[in-house]
């Protein structure tokens, strides 16, 4: 009797510790051996379950039993014979057959079954063979003459193992469906877990000395009254934990913590392979953002995220979405230094609680009761510019400062205007301050220098025209071409603190107002230059006026000089007018004066000179001197260098090279710009002792 049975076998299971799975494959070698036929390939694969072998060793001795079971029934003989001794497992050799009967081999063969018949020879009627057997199986024997023996077996050849279908199967306990079960470890810990992220589990039907609430300490057995449930790191093995995303050091994880309850399921319904795919929430762990039946909570669950407390329950992590019609909102927070940024919607609710709180605002909130930095190595804008950031109208980009850059040129053409007029009335003016406004905004400029290249990592760096997807060439999308702040405002900016406010500039310091500027301060107003003052009006005039004190004007080194297209008018009202020279005074008007020189006094005129007086009274000749302060010399000699850092074998410059500078004590830190230049810094004189210190990556403070 021929089968078409499989002949050929490949097993393999996966290891997740091995990150491999253990495979082996096999194929009949007896087909031609023991006259079976010519079959194709008729493989058998099997890859359920998870670690079913160890080593691909294991895998092949498992495969190579499955292949035998499958061979066994590949070709099977039925035969008949008297020979009272043959018994299953037996095995003889076949001799004078017509076709098995040479010596090759093919003549062996083993006894799978007998069926054994005998006829006695009793008196008719006694005993009925049909009767006692009862049975169909005795039909092929009906006929047999009394006191007859025969049988009927089945057998293989003697090359083809005995190797039953059951004892070549794969078998595993079955686990029913998913189970729950409590988190358990190390007692006294939060968690505990080893580096392949798994965890210790007990089920609730695990008996012993410490089982789950509401379990069974007699474990029924004699020989073991300790049992499988001892509450702790002991309790079974360890077990996966399932994320929604994992791969080589990515994805997302949870590690349970001790006393929780999650859900087990079972890889191929093999209990045992368990893994955790789940946690639970039950009577004693509640959800962080409880709603709906029976909450205390205002609304009916349009709160979610994700809630985590610290090991010792002191603080916590979270991330909030409210999902309330009208009013989105998105929260993330920390505990520590109560650091959070809040999003769309704002409303209040404290951390452990889900109620939903006043109205406190639109747009985002960024705060903490600890430092707060914002860093941007390429730039940082601040706008209060909208813009619209979704639909086919959208054209602006991160860096777009389209109304900041038309103040900006607004400013610079106002400012070279007034200066333009200044310069011409022989006012001083500095032209590199100028020229740094000038290199500011074509920086900022998507026009001029601030723009990206055509393209950025493969993708065309263009604006698309408004309405529709087409690129727009002439408008390229823009960025800062230094590491600049940018700050901007539709409306107003206001910068108020109760304490001190610095601001300097290692270069220029441009200032214009469109209208008007106003200093005021409570107590004293000082500008201080290191070269010159310009004070200069285009139409209006200027005023300096002392409400309570005097008004000094005053040339240390030089002379004072006072100038009117018209009048001048000196007054003093309560007191009196003194003019004072260590040397000679001269008044003029025309082309008369009077001159104060030494001791002399000479009156000169082209024509009359009166004297008028009622008392004309001429007393002796006296003198004293004019009652003069020596004036300070406050030339300073200041000196504000910056210093280029080069390679001492090459000669290039060390750009982007972080240094410190040690100037007559002070101490200043910073990064080399492109050019290998620092920053500038005041050395005061000439004579400064200045030691540069090259540093390493991060050394930088700040």
């Amino acid at each position: 009797a021929r089968t078409v049975q499989s002949n050929a076998v490949t097993l393999a299971s996966w290891d997740p510790a091995q990150l491999a799975a253990p495979a082996a494959e096999d194929a009949s070698r007896l087909l031609g051996a023991v006259s079976a036929g010519t079959l194709p390939s008729l493989p058998v694969f099997e890859g359920a379950g998870e670690r079913g072998f160890a080593t691909a060793e294991h895998a092949a001795l498992q495969c190579q039993l499955m292949l035998q079971a499958l061979e066994l029934g590949n070709k099977s003989f039925e035969g008949a014979g008297a020979v009272r001794q043959l018994a299953a497992g037996h095995a003889f050799t076949l001799n004078q057959h017509d076709h098995y009967g040479d010596s090759s081999g093919m003549n062996a063969f083993k006894v799978l079954t007998v069926a054994h018949a005998a006829i006695n020879n009793f008196a008719a009627g006694k005993v009925s063979a049909g009767g006692v057997a009862g049975s169909s199986t005795l039909e092929h024997f009906r006929g047999l003459e009394p006191g007859t023996y025969r049988n009927t077996f089945k057998c293989v050849r003697q090359a083809v193992p005995i190797v039953p279908l059951a004892l070549a199967q794969r078998l595993w306990p079955t686990a029913l469906g998913t189970q729950s079960a409590l988190v358990v470890g190390v007692p006294g810990a939060a968690i505990t877990t080893e580096r392949d992220h798994r965890i210790k589990v007990q089920f609730a039907w695990q008996r012993g000395i410490a089982p789950n609430a509401g379990g069974l300490t007699d474990t029924g057995l004699l020989h073991d009254k300790s049992g499988n449930a001892p509450g702790s790191e002991a309790s079974g093995t360890w077990v996966r934990v399932a994320e929604a995303l994992a791969g080589p050091n990515w994805g997302t994880q949870f590690v349970p913590r001790i006393g929780g309850e999650v859900l087990v399921d079972f890889i191929a319904g093999d209990i045992d392979r368990p893994v955790v795919v789940a946690q639970l929430y039950n009577g004693a762990d509640l959800p962080p953002y409880l709603a709906g039946v029976d909450a205390p909570t205002n609304h009916a669950g349009v709160v979610s995220g994700w809630h985590s407390h610290a090991l010792d329950g002191a603080g916590f992590n979270q991330w909030v979405v409210d999902d309330s019609q009208a009013q989105l909102r998105m929260r993330l927070a920390s505990s520590s230094a109560a650091s959070q940024i809040n999003l769309g919607y704002l409303v209040a609710q404290s951390a452990p609680s889900a109620q939903r709180g006043s109205y406190r605002g639109a747009g985002f909130e960024l705060r903490s009761d600890a430092w707060g930095v914002v860093r941007g190595g390429d730039g940082v804008l601040l706008s209060s510019a909208a813009r619209l950031q979704s639909g086919a109208s959208v054209a602006s980009t991160q860096m777009d400062a389209a109304e900041a850059m038309a103040q900006l040129k607004g400013a610079q053409a106002l400012s070279t205007a007034l200066t333009d007029a200044a310069t011409q009335q022989k006012a001083l003016s500095s032209a590199s301050a100028h020229q740094a406004q000038a290199d500011f905004i074509g920086a900022t400029d998507a026009q001029d220098k601030g723009m990206h290249p055509t393209s950025v990592n493969g993708q065309t760096a263009q604006k698309a025209t408004v309405g529709n997807r087409t690129l727009d060439a002439d408008q390229p999308v823009e960025r800062f071409a230094a590491p600049m702040v940018l700050m901007a405002s539709a409306a107003t900016i206001n910068w108020a603190s109760a304490a001190s406010t610095a601001i300097f500039a290692g270069g220029q310091v441009q200032w214009t107002s469109g209208t008007d500027t106003h200093w005021a301060a409570a107590q004293t107003l000082s500008t201080v230059s290191g070269y010159a003052t310009a004070l200069f009006t285009h139409a209006g005039g200027i005023q300096a006026i002392a409400g309570n004190g005097p008004v000094s004007l005053q040339a240390h080194t030089d002379a004072l000089e006072i100038l009117a297209d018209q009048a001048v008018t000196v007054v003093s009202v309560q007191d009196c007018i003194e003019i004072k020279a260590s040397q000679k005074i001269t008044l003029q008007a025309g082309q008369s004066s009077v001159t104060l020189e030494g001791g002399n006094i000479t009156f000169a005129c082209p024509r009359l000179f009166s004297v008028k007086g009622g008392v004309h009274a001429f007393e002796d000749g006296s003198s004293k001197a004019a009652g003069l302060g020596k004036l300070p010399d406050s030339r300073v000699p200041l000196y504000d260098l910056r210093y280029c850092l080069t390679d001492s074998v090459y000669g290039v410059p060390l750009s982007r090279q972080p240094y410190r500078l040690r100037v007559n004590g002070d101490v200043f830190e910073g990064i080399t710009d492109d050019k290998g230049y620092t920053t500038s810094v005041p050395t005061g004189d000439s004579s400064a002792n200045v030691m540069v210190e090259i540093l390493g990556e991060g050394e930088v403070n700040g």
